[in-house]
Protein backbone atom coordinates (compact mmCIF):
# COMPACT_ATOMS: atom_id res chain seq x y z
CA UNK A 1 0.00 0.00 0.00
CA UNK A 2 1.30 3.52 -1.12
CA UNK A 3 -0.25 6.93 -0.24
CA UNK A 4 1.50 10.06 -1.69
CA UNK A 5 0.71 13.91 -2.37
CA UNK A 6 0.52 15.67 -5.59
CA UNK A 7 0.41 19.21 -5.82
CA UNK A 8 -1.64 20.39 -8.34
CA UNK A 9 -1.00 24.25 -9.70
CA UNK A 10 -4.35 25.22 -10.48
CA UNK A 11 -4.73 28.56 -12.58
CA UNK A 12 -8.51 30.44 -12.47
CA UNK A 13 -10.98 31.87 -14.99
CA UNK A 14 -11.24 34.97 -12.64
CA UNK A 15 -9.22 36.84 -10.55
CA UNK A 16 -11.03 35.37 -7.44
CA UNK A 17 -11.37 38.19 -4.95
CA UNK A 18 -13.60 38.09 -1.68
CA UNK A 19 -13.53 40.48 1.31
CA UNK A 20 -10.43 39.19 2.88
CA UNK A 21 -8.15 38.41 -0.14
CA UNK A 22 -8.13 37.58 -4.04
CA UNK A 23 -6.12 34.86 -5.92
CA UNK A 24 -5.87 34.19 -9.63
CA UNK A 25 -4.36 30.47 -8.95
CA UNK A 26 -4.74 27.08 -5.92
CA UNK A 27 -2.45 24.89 -5.03
CA UNK A 28 -4.15 21.76 -4.04
CA UNK A 29 -3.14 18.35 -3.60
CA UNK A 30 -4.71 15.13 -5.38
CA UNK A 31 -3.84 12.32 -2.57
CA UNK A 32 -3.57 9.28 -4.27
CA UNK A 33 -3.82 5.74 -2.55
CA UNK A 34 -2.90 2.79 -4.05
CA UNK A 35 -3.55 -0.57 -3.09
CA UNK A 36 -3.97 -4.22 -4.97
CA UNK A 37 -7.27 -3.68 -5.34
CA UNK A 38 -7.13 -0.60 -7.05
CA UNK A 39 -6.00 3.09 -6.88
CA UNK A 40 -8.23 5.64 -5.35
CA UNK A 41 -7.94 9.78 -4.80
CA UNK A 42 -8.95 12.49 -3.09
CA UNK A 43 -8.23 16.35 -2.73
CA UNK A 44 -6.84 18.78 -0.54
CA UNK A 45 -7.69 22.19 -0.51
CA UNK A 46 -6.06 24.55 0.93
CA UNK A 47 -7.45 27.36 2.75
CA UNK A 48 -5.79 30.77 3.99
CA UNK A 49 -9.07 31.40 6.41
CA UNK A 50 -7.96 28.38 8.76
CA UNK A 51 -3.73 28.74 8.69
CA UNK A 52 -3.71 26.55 5.93
CA UNK A 53 -0.88 26.34 3.66
CA UNK A 54 0.79 24.00 0.99
CA UNK A 55 4.07 23.47 2.77
CA UNK A 56 1.89 23.41 6.29
CA UNK A 57 -0.26 20.90 4.25
CA UNK A 58 3.09 19.02 2.92
CA UNK A 59 4.73 18.75 6.58
CA UNK A 60 1.59 17.47 8.34
CA UNK A 61 1.39 15.11 6.17
CA UNK A 62 4.68 14.28 6.15
CA UNK A 63 4.97 13.89 10.27
CA UNK A 64 1.25 12.15 10.04
CA UNK A 65 2.71 9.38 7.62
CA UNK A 66 5.90 8.80 10.18
CA UNK A 67 3.17 7.95 12.89
CA UNK A 68 0.35 6.00 11.13
CA UNK A 69 0.57 2.29 10.09
CA UNK A 70 -0.74 2.22 6.65
CA UNK A 71 -0.45 -1.65 6.38
CA UNK A 72 -3.32 -1.65 9.54
CA UNK A 73 -5.81 0.50 8.18
CA UNK A 74 -8.65 -2.00 7.31
CA UNK A 75 -11.55 -0.45 8.55
CA UNK A 76 -13.32 3.42 9.17
CA UNK A 77 -12.78 2.82 13.05
CA UNK A 78 -9.20 2.00 13.14
CA UNK A 79 -8.54 5.31 10.79
CA UNK A 80 -10.53 7.41 13.20
CA UNK A 81 -8.06 6.53 15.67
CA UNK A 82 -5.28 6.60 13.46
CA UNK A 83 -6.38 10.46 11.73
CA UNK A 84 -6.79 11.58 15.57
CA UNK A 85 -3.23 11.22 16.46
CA UNK A 86 -1.86 14.05 15.51
CA UNK A 87 -3.80 17.51 14.79
CA UNK A 88 -4.84 18.08 11.49
CA UNK A 89 -5.78 20.78 8.90
CA UNK A 90 -9.29 19.71 8.34
CA UNK A 91 -8.89 19.71 4.52
CA UNK A 92 -6.00 17.51 4.97
CA UNK A 93 -8.33 15.63 7.27
CA UNK A 94 -10.52 15.00 4.47
CA UNK A 95 -8.48 14.37 1.65
CA UNK A 96 -7.24 11.29 4.08
CA UNK A 97 -9.84 10.13 5.76
CA UNK A 98 -12.03 10.16 2.14
CA UNK A 99 -9.72 8.58 0.23
CA UNK A 100 -9.51 5.51 2.98
CA UNK A 101 -13.57 5.35 2.94
CA UNK A 102 -13.32 4.90 -0.58
CA UNK A 103 -10.91 1.75 -0.37
CA UNK A 104 -13.29 -0.01 2.56
CA UNK A 105 -16.34 0.50 0.18
CA UNK A 106 -14.84 -0.92 -2.56
CA UNK A 107 -13.33 -3.76 -0.70
CA UNK A 108 -16.93 -4.35 0.20
CA UNK A 109 -18.21 -4.41 -2.94
CA UNK A 110 -20.25 -1.15 -1.81
CA UNK A 111 -21.11 2.06 -3.78
CA UNK A 112 -19.35 4.96 -0.61
CA UNK A 113 -22.71 6.12 -0.81
CA UNK A 114 -24.09 2.73 0.66
CA UNK A 115 -20.83 2.50 2.76
CA UNK A 116 -21.92 5.71 4.61
CA UNK A 117 -25.22 5.37 4.64
CA UNK A 118 -26.54 8.41 2.21
CA UNK A 119 -29.12 8.75 -0.29
CA UNK A 120 -27.53 7.73 -3.88
CA UNK A 121 -26.22 10.19 -5.85
CA UNK A 122 -28.43 12.64 -7.53
CA UNK A 123 -28.43 14.99 -10.15
CA UNK A 124 -27.80 18.94 -8.57
CA UNK A 125 -28.56 22.67 -9.26
CA UNK A 126 -25.40 24.57 -8.59
CA UNK A 127 -25.10 27.89 -7.88
CA UNK A 128 -22.53 29.92 -9.74
CA UNK A 129 -20.01 32.32 -8.09
CA UNK A 130 -18.97 35.75 -8.54
CA UNK A 131 -16.05 37.26 -7.27
CA UNK A 132 -16.30 40.84 -6.25
CA UNK A 133 -16.20 42.77 -9.61
CA UNK A 134 -16.00 45.91 -10.74
CA UNK A 135 -19.06 47.26 -11.79
CA UNK A 136 -18.21 47.95 -15.74
CA UNK A 137 -17.69 44.08 -16.28
CA UNK A 138 -20.76 42.67 -14.46
CA UNK A 139 -22.66 42.24 -17.39
CA UNK A 140 -20.16 40.44 -20.01
CA UNK A 141 -19.58 38.09 -16.53
CA UNK A 142 -23.32 37.25 -16.11
CA UNK A 143 -23.49 37.02 -20.15
CA UNK A 144 -22.89 33.06 -19.94
CA UNK A 145 -24.72 32.23 -17.14
CA UNK A 146 -28.62 32.22 -17.69
CA UNK A 147 -28.72 28.89 -17.13
CA UNK A 148 -28.16 29.02 -13.46
CA UNK A 149 -31.40 29.42 -11.73
CA UNK A 150 -28.74 30.70 -8.41
CA UNK A 151 -25.78 32.78 -8.54
CA UNK A 152 -23.89 33.38 -5.61
CA UNK A 153 -22.47 36.80 -5.11
CA UNK A 154 -18.94 37.57 -3.05
CA UNK A 155 -19.38 40.68 -2.02
CA UNK A 156 -17.84 43.21 0.87
CA UNK A 157 -19.30 46.38 2.43
CA UNK A 158 -17.63 48.89 -0.02
CA UNK A 159 -18.83 47.87 -3.22
CA UNK A 160 -21.73 44.96 -1.77
CA UNK A 161 -24.41 47.81 -2.98
CA UNK A 162 -23.14 48.92 -6.43
CA UNK A 163 -22.74 45.36 -7.58
CA UNK A 164 -25.88 43.99 -6.25
CA UNK A 165 -27.75 46.79 -8.40
CA UNK A 166 -25.75 46.22 -11.39
CA UNK A 167 -26.81 42.47 -11.42
CA UNK A 168 -30.35 43.64 -11.00
CA UNK A 169 -30.07 45.04 -14.06
CA UNK A 170 -28.89 42.01 -15.84
CA UNK A 171 -30.23 38.94 -14.22
CA UNK A 172 -33.50 37.43 -12.98
CA UNK A 173 -31.22 34.80 -11.40
CA UNK A 174 -32.09 33.61 -7.27
CA UNK A 175 -28.93 35.61 -5.30
CA UNK A 176 -26.76 34.02 -2.60
CA UNK A 177 -25.24 37.21 -1.39
CA UNK A 178 -22.29 35.88 0.43
CA UNK A 179 -20.21 38.22 2.69
CA UNK A 180 -17.30 36.25 3.72
CA UNK A 181 -17.33 37.89 7.39
CA UNK A 182 -17.25 41.22 5.63
CA UNK A 183 -19.44 43.37 7.86
CA UNK A 184 -18.54 44.52 11.42
CA UNK A 185 -20.94 46.74 12.79
CA UNK A 186 -24.54 45.68 12.95
CA UNK A 187 -26.21 48.72 11.83
CA UNK A 188 -23.96 49.32 9.40
CA UNK A 189 -25.33 45.72 7.73
CA UNK A 190 -29.03 46.53 7.89
CA UNK A 191 -28.37 49.67 6.01
CA UNK A 192 -27.14 47.71 3.66
CA UNK A 193 -29.83 45.06 3.61
CA UNK A 194 -32.17 47.92 3.16
CA UNK A 195 -30.62 48.37 0.20
CA UNK A 196 -32.07 44.77 -0.91
CA UNK A 197 -35.42 45.35 -0.92
CA UNK A 198 -37.22 44.46 -4.59
CA UNK A 199 -34.06 42.01 -5.63
CA UNK A 200 -34.62 38.35 -6.26
CA UNK A 201 -32.09 37.37 -2.68
CA UNK A 202 -32.22 33.30 -1.50
CA UNK A 203 -29.75 33.77 1.03
CA UNK A 204 -27.27 36.16 2.56
CA UNK A 205 -24.49 34.27 3.85
CA UNK A 206 -21.76 34.82 7.18
CA UNK A 207 -21.92 38.82 7.10
CA UNK A 208 -20.17 39.35 10.43
CA UNK A 209 -17.00 37.66 11.60
CA UNK A 210 -17.69 34.06 12.75
CA UNK A 211 -17.18 35.23 16.79
CA UNK A 212 -20.21 38.31 16.44
CA UNK A 213 -22.70 36.02 17.97
CA UNK A 214 -24.98 38.85 19.66
CA UNK A 215 -25.01 40.35 16.39
CA UNK A 216 -26.40 37.47 14.41
CA UNK A 217 -28.67 36.91 17.40
CA UNK A 218 -29.94 40.71 16.70
CA UNK A 219 -29.54 39.99 13.34
CA UNK A 220 -31.92 36.97 12.65
CA UNK A 221 -34.84 38.53 14.72
CA UNK A 222 -35.13 41.63 12.26
CA UNK A 223 -33.74 40.43 8.74
CA UNK A 224 -36.38 39.41 6.34
CA UNK A 225 -34.03 36.74 4.53
CA UNK A 226 -32.66 33.30 5.44
CA UNK A 227 -29.03 33.72 7.22
CA UNK A 228 -26.67 30.93 6.12
CA UNK A 229 -23.23 30.05 8.67
CA UNK A 230 -20.91 29.43 6.80
CA UNK A 231 -17.57 30.34 8.93
CA UNK A 232 -19.47 29.78 11.67
CA UNK A 233 -19.49 26.19 11.22
CA UNK A 234 -16.49 23.68 10.91
CA UNK A 235 -15.97 20.58 12.18
CA UNK A 236 -18.78 20.61 14.80
CA UNK A 237 -21.32 22.75 15.41
CA UNK A 238 -23.11 24.00 18.76
CA UNK A 239 -26.78 23.79 16.41
CA UNK A 240 -28.51 25.09 20.15
CA UNK A 241 -26.58 28.12 19.33
CA UNK A 242 -26.12 28.30 15.78
CA UNK A 243 -30.16 28.07 15.01
CA UNK A 244 -30.69 31.18 17.30
CA UNK A 245 -27.98 33.03 14.79
CA UNK A 246 -29.09 31.21 11.31
CA UNK A 247 -31.86 30.12 9.64
CA UNK A 248 -29.75 27.04 7.12
CA UNK A 249 -25.92 25.98 7.77
CA UNK A 250 -23.31 25.87 4.93
CA UNK A 251 -21.15 22.27 5.23
CA UNK A 252 -18.10 21.73 2.85
CA UNK A 253 -15.83 18.69 3.24
CA UNK A 254 -12.81 20.66 3.44
CA UNK A 255 -14.03 22.72 6.52
CA UNK A 256 -15.72 19.73 8.53
CA UNK A 257 -12.73 17.45 7.51
CA UNK A 258 -14.76 14.48 6.97
CA UNK A 259 -17.03 12.55 4.99
CA UNK A 260 -18.93 10.78 8.24
CA UNK A 261 -18.82 14.35 10.35
CA UNK A 262 -20.36 16.30 7.43
CA UNK A 263 -23.13 13.51 7.10
CA UNK A 264 -24.02 13.71 11.13
CA UNK A 265 -23.65 18.11 10.87
CA UNK A 266 -26.62 18.11 8.14
CA UNK A 267 -28.70 15.77 10.08
CA UNK A 268 -28.29 17.70 13.21
CA UNK A 269 -29.24 20.58 11.64
CA UNK A 270 -31.99 18.86 10.33
CA UNK A 271 -32.88 17.87 13.97
CA UNK A 272 -32.75 21.94 15.01
CA UNK A 273 -35.15 23.20 12.04
CA UNK A 274 -32.03 24.29 10.03
CA UNK A 275 -31.83 23.56 6.57
CA UNK A 276 -28.34 22.65 4.70
CA UNK A 277 -26.10 23.54 1.92
CA UNK A 278 -23.88 21.35 0.71
CA UNK A 279 -20.96 23.42 -0.71
CA UNK A 280 -16.84 23.82 -1.61
CA UNK A 281 -13.74 25.45 -1.79
CA UNK A 282 -11.98 26.08 -5.36
CA UNK A 283 -11.58 22.28 -6.23
CA UNK A 284 -10.96 20.09 -9.21
CA UNK A 285 -13.84 17.52 -9.85
CA UNK A 286 -12.15 14.93 -7.65
CA UNK A 287 -13.42 16.81 -4.61
CA UNK A 288 -16.20 17.70 -5.65
CA UNK A 289 -16.97 14.12 -7.08
CA UNK A 290 -17.42 13.81 -2.88
CA UNK A 291 -19.36 16.45 -2.50
CA UNK A 292 -22.11 15.20 -4.66
CA UNK A 293 -22.66 12.35 -2.07
CA UNK A 294 -25.06 14.34 -0.16
CA UNK A 295 -26.55 16.45 -2.87
CA UNK A 296 -29.90 13.91 -1.81
CA UNK A 297 -29.68 15.23 1.88
CA UNK A 298 -29.39 19.20 1.34
CA UNK A 299 -31.70 21.94 0.75
CA UNK A 300 -29.07 24.27 -1.53
CA UNK A 301 -26.42 23.38 -3.63
CA UNK A 302 -22.83 25.85 -4.35
CA UNK A 303 -20.30 22.68 -5.88
CA UNK A 304 -19.01 24.90 -8.35
CA UNK A 305 -15.61 24.97 -7.49
CA UNK A 306 -14.53 23.19 -10.33
CA UNK A 307 -16.46 24.91 -12.91
CA UNK A 308 -13.84 28.30 -11.64
CA UNK A 309 -10.74 26.09 -12.79
CA UNK A 310 -9.45 26.97 -15.83
CA UNK A 311 -8.64 23.52 -17.73
CA UNK A 312 -10.01 21.36 -15.43
CA UNK A 313 -7.87 17.91 -15.76
CA UNK A 314 -9.93 15.15 -14.32
CA UNK A 315 -13.71 15.77 -15.75
CA UNK A 316 -15.32 13.85 -13.56
CA UNK A 317 -18.68 15.95 -12.80
CA UNK A 318 -20.45 17.34 -15.59
CA UNK A 319 -22.19 20.15 -16.16
CA UNK A 320 -25.59 21.08 -18.10
CA UNK A 321 -28.11 23.52 -17.91
CA UNK A 322 -26.91 24.44 -14.08
CA UNK A 323 -27.21 20.58 -13.47
CA UNK A 324 -24.35 18.55 -12.16
CA UNK A 325 -24.09 14.81 -12.91
CA UNK A 326 -21.02 12.53 -12.44
CA UNK A 327 -19.68 11.79 -15.43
Amino acid sequence: MKLWLEKRHLDLKVNWKLSRNQTTFKENFIVHLETPAGDFRSEIAPNIRYGETPDKIQSQFNEWQALSHLAQLSNSEILTVELNKTKLFHSLRFGLESVFLSFFASKEGKSLSDYLNLPAIVPVATSFSMPITAVGEIKDYLAPLSRYKSLKIKVDAETGTEMLAEIRKHSQALLRVDANEGWKDLDQFIRFQETLKGMNIELIEQPFPSNMSEEYMALKKQTPYKLLADESIEDVGDFSELSKQFHAVNIKLMKTGSLIKARDLILDAKKNNMTAMMGCMIETSIGISYGMLFGGMVEYVDLDGFLLVKDEPFHLVSETEGILNLA
